[in-house]
């Protein structure tokens, strides 16, 4: 038998978020203030099963939890943990009851606002949007109405650092000004303003949840020292990890599907990618991209876990690994000048490979969802896209 494959739904409030996989399974978690969460996973039928186990637990690839159900293609889970992450995956099994392959995993921090990187109406699609350094506006394009939204923050010489800094499930436009270490963010909440001193001249502004609270912190690399100086906006508490060299570029991502960005960077000189898992403490290596190139992970897969992945300018083409099953994958798409924009356009739960031609103002984006390219004008040469990794 073949394993059967899994997708994640995810719905939390008003917000649904999709990570799929090789075939279809629907999540459904409560978000609250109760300790205990239920979902519902859901999948497609595997030809000649006669009934599914699924299996899960809180470590990737630890499975002590399962339960036998028997014919039917989904499954309401009970008893999960607010703010714990699960790991996920399905084995169909056949009249001798001999078990098929696992389905891939699937992952996702129960009780936590799904984050979309660039959605700043809540929908859970990223929005196609720049900022402008000559005039410090940002564009907005909001996917959800095809309206569109612009706010003066910022100046020339800003950096771009947008994330869900209030937790309210919608990208907060926010700054980073190099000269002063200062963040300034206009909370989506409220429109509330907060500033926060963190960081010096020549770092590199890395925000991402770090604690798994649903909240981005604000958080800077170091290149001269190699340490990562994470600040909790909610607790005003500080880490530090040492992680990295002078010349490693940053590369922050969710690589172990916990719900919490990971400390990670990329070492141009030999391509390799550093990871240290937030969810276990162990650290992963992957050769992957040459000198070069430029940083493009995601979650292109769906599983809930970012992907390495490269564009090289040279040869306009994406190359990623793909966390699921290990297996590459790779696209021509875009020009050498054009600047990698990856996010899911089409809101399916998978990143989307897409760029961002300055000379143009225009995105190029291929669909993940149906195969199919889109194209938008949107943009100024000069522009800075938000979703430039």
């Amino acid at each position: 038998m073949s394993g059967t494959g899994l997708a994640l739904e995810l719905h939390m409030c008003r917000s649904i978020a999709r990570l799929s996989g090789l075939s279809i399974l629907f999540l459904l978690v409560w978000a609250g203030t109760a300790r205990a969460a239920s979902l519902t996973l859901a999948w497609d039928p595997s030809q000649g099963a006669t009934g599914y186990t699924v299996y899960w637990g809180t470590q990737s690839g630890v499975y002590p939890n399962s339960l036998n159900v028997g014919a039917q293609t989904s499954k309401q889970i009970t008893g999960l943990i607010d703010g714990n992450p699960y790991y996920f995956v399905v084995k169909a099994y056949n009249a001798a009851n001999l078990e098929s392959a696992p389905s891939i995993e699937v992952s996702r921090r129960v009780g936590i606002p799904i984050f979309t990187l660039a959605d700043f109406d809540g929908d859970l699609a990223s929005d196609i949007s720049v900022f402008r350094p000559s005039n410090g506006m940002w564009y907005e394009r909001l996917s959800s109405s095809g309206g569109s939204a612009f706010y003066q923050w910022g100046l020339t010489g800003d950096v771009p650092v947008p994330g869900d800094y209030d937790g309210d499930g919608r990208n907060d436009v926010a700054v980073w000004r190099p000269s002063t270490g200062i963040w300034y963010i206009r909370n989506s909440s409220d429109g509330s303003n907060a500033f926060l001193q963190w960081g010096l001249t020549g770092d590199i502004p890395v925000p991402g949840d770090y604690d798994g609270d649903g909240k981005a912190d604000a958080a800077v690399f170091r290149p001269s020292t190699g340490i990562w100086y994470v600040r909790d906006l909610v607790t005003n508490t500080a880490r530090f990890y040492q992680w990295g060299l002078a010349g490693d570029i940053p590369v922050p991502g969710d690589y172990d599907g916990d719900g919490r960005t990971d400390v990670a960077v990329f070492r141009p000189s030999t391509g390799i990618w550093y990871v240290l898992y937030s969810n276990t403490g162990a650290s992963a290596f992957f050769t992957w991209g040459l000198a070069g190139d430029l940083v493009a992970q995601a979650d292109y897969d769906g599983d809930g876990k970012t992907d390495v992945a490269v564009f090289r300018p040279s040869t306009a083409t994406w190359y990623i690994r793909k966390s699921s099953t290990g297996a590459s994958t790779f696209y021509q798409w875009g020009l050498g000048s054009d600047v990698p924009v990856p996010g899911d356009y089409d809101k399916d739960g998978k990143a989307d490979v897409a760029v961002f031609r300055p000379s143009t103002g225009i995105w190029y984006v291929q669909l993940s969802s149906s195969g199919a390219p889109a194209f938008y004008q949107w943009g100024l040469t000069g522009d800075i896209p938000v979703l430039k990794r």
